[in-house]
């Protein structure tokens, strides 16, 4: 991995884990459509615009059903707590396996990323 890479990577997980929930990104009853560790450094306008981005870049998966699909895949039915931890862990273990994207000029795990783009449908 490269050094600016990990820079970048450890800074982001050390404000994630240290800032509280930004109160500008509301909450949503979709627990598919809110990136925790992201929402905790991102207003609710980035969230957004980092969304709409995505969904710029990955055509194929510009549509709730097809995202929602996609985020739930592999997931059993669960509680809505539950699904945010499974979605959490998920996010974890892509960070760890450098399943990452770059988005709008953030390094998000490909699971995040999605969120965000539910996230700028369901609130745009």
């Amino acid at each position: 991995m490269e050094r600016r890479t990990f820079v970048r990577l450890s800074a982001y997980t050390a404000l994630a884990l240290t800032l509280p929930f930004a109160e500008s990104c509301g909450r949503t009853n979709d627990p598919l459509a809110l990136p925790l560790l992201f929402s905790k450094i991102a207003d609710k306008k980035t969230l957004i615009e980092t969304g709409l981005a995505y969904r710029r870049a990955v055509k194929d998966e510009d549509n709730q059903t097809a995202l929602s699909e996609k985020l739930a895949r592999g997931m059993p039915t669960m509680d809505a707590e539950a699904l945010r931890r499974a979605l959490n862990y998920q996010v974890k273990q892509e960070f760890k396996a450098g399943t990452t994207i770059t988005v709008s000029g953030w390094v998000l795990s490909v699971t995040e990323a999605r969120q965000c783009a539910l996230f700028s449908m369901l609130n745009s």
